[in-house]
This record gives C-alpha cells, structure tokens and sequence, in this order.
C-alpha cells in the first residue's frame, strides 16, 4: 500500500512560542493562538510576511510605518486564514490605510521571542489585519524548537516506505531549514500555504497514494483534517483548541511520538 503522510509544523513537529504585539497599547501579548485572534474579530486576516528571515528588520527604521516599509521595499504576503471576503487586494488595501503600526513594533515582538526561545527556528513573522477598518492591530512573531523525539520518528516512517510531507503557512526559508534537518525531502515541503491550500495538498496527494494522514494541531488545519483519510489532532503545543478541530479529526494524540503507532495501526486495518 502507498502512503503518505503530511504534517504542519508550528505547534505539531515544533513546540512554538507565539507573541502579539497590540499596536494601541505597545503591550507584548504572550503565548497566543494567532489564528484564534482572527477567528474571533469579523472581518480580519492572519497575513505572513514574505521574508526569508528577520535580518532586515536590523536595518528598518523602527519609526517607519509598516505599509510605508512593504510599498517602499516591495515586502509582500501571503494570507494564512481570513474570512472569504478577505481577498489579497483587499488586505493589500487595508494595510496601505493604516499609518499605525511601526517596524519597531515589529521589532519588538521579534526581541520577544528571543528573550524566550535560543536557538530556534523562526518561523514567521506577521500582521493581523482589520480588513473593513483598514488596520492592523497585531503584530505577530513566532519561534520553536523541533519536539523531542520528532527525528527518529520520522526516520522510521521513512524506513516504513511512507512518504512525508511537510504543508505551512510558515515561509520558504524556515521550511527549508526544519526539512533539512529532519531529512525531508525538499520537494515534498508546501511552504506558505493557506487552510484551503492544505486541504488541496491532501486531495492532490490522495490522487497519488492509497492512503493520505494529515497531522495538525490549529483551526488552520481543519479543512486537511476532514480531507484526510485519517486526520490526527496533536494536542502536544498546549493551547485552546476549537470545537470544530475535534469534530474534523479521527484519532486525538497528546504527543506527537504517537502518531508513529497510529500511523502503523492505521495501514494495518487497510490492508485487511
């Protein structure tokens, strides 16, 4: 039997620490569910930035706008969940309206992360826009660290003959490196992907293999979850799940490690 497997990253092969910057109130927000803030405001969207890294924050004006900063630097993004009317020209427009939010708060929410996390992995940088406003009253950075164990776990799915497939929103670059080091093909990594881009990822995959896992642990993981021939909620990265999550998957693990044995049992009963 073919197989494959597909994993998110932030939260499910790595342990992550998140931080909000509020715009109004310069307050650092520790450990948030970036995706649960757009889920709770009408009408906003969780963006990432086209960045390779953060080295360039270095060099910012930390009293520069962010929009000045992207139209002057041709800084893009890609939306990672948001409402259906938050289209990419619409986002595109509500951050050119907003003169609020600075490349110093950017830069703050970066020096946050470090203050918690050596040596990581950063992920992602971004911003939570308010479409119908045209505001942006987060912004966003995330860093973590593979979950222990997570290395020779995949190892051995490899070993099985299962392929694996790593599908984020998080950027290229950070991809890149976590593939690497867990001896994942490159071409099998699907970078800045959206919730309906994960959900494609399966359904593209399952027109290859006889059998197609999603591992996650957000809501921006629901729609692969439901898609999957066997969606897995990893309850590791302790934080607030929704409903729906649970709903959408078939097997709920507490640590990732388990999601070798479910994945063993699982293609067990198929071959029957």
């Amino acid at each position: 039997m073919k197989a494959a497997i597909v994993f998110d990253s932030a939260g499910t092969l790595l342990k992550v620490y998140r931080v909000a910057r509020d715009v109004s109130t310069k307050k650092i927000i520790e450990n948030v569910v970036s995706t649960n803030m757009v889920t709770k405001g009408r009408g906003c969207a969780l963006i990432a930035l086209q960045a390779d890294s953060v080295d360039f924050l270095e060099a910012a004006d930390p009293s520069m706008s962010i929009s000045e900063y992207m139209a002057c630097s041709n800084l893009g993004f890609d939306i990672i969940c948001g409402g259906l009317k938050c289209t990419h020209e619409r986002i595109g427009d509500a951050i050119k309206k907003d003169r609020t939010a600075s490349m110093g708060d950017l830069k703050q929410a970066i020096e946050a992360v470090k203050l918690k996390c050596k040596d990581i992995y950063y992920l992602n940088i971004g911003l939570v826009v308010d479409v119908p406003n045209g505001a942006i009253p987060y912004v966003l950075a995330t860093g973590g660290r593979v979950f222990p164990g997570v290395h020779g776990m995949l190892k051995r799915l490899m070993d099985a003959g299962i392929d694996v497939y790593i599908a984020s929103g998080d950027n290229r670059k950070s991809l890149t490196s976590l593939a690497r080091e867990l001896g994942v093909p490159e071409s099998n990594v699907f970078d800045a992907v959206s919730p309906e881009g994960k959900k494609e990822v399966v359904m593209s995959l399952k027109e290859r293999y006889d059998r197609v896992l999603m591992v996650g642990d957000g809501v921006n993981d629901y729609l692969a979850l439901q898609a999957a021939d066997l969606g897995i909620l990893s309850l590791q990265q302790e934080d607030m799940k929704p409903d729906i999550l649970f709903k959408a998957s078939d097997v709920i693990v507490d640590d990732i490690l388990e999601v070798e044995g479910v994945v063993r049992e699982s293609l067990h009963k198929s071959k029957k």
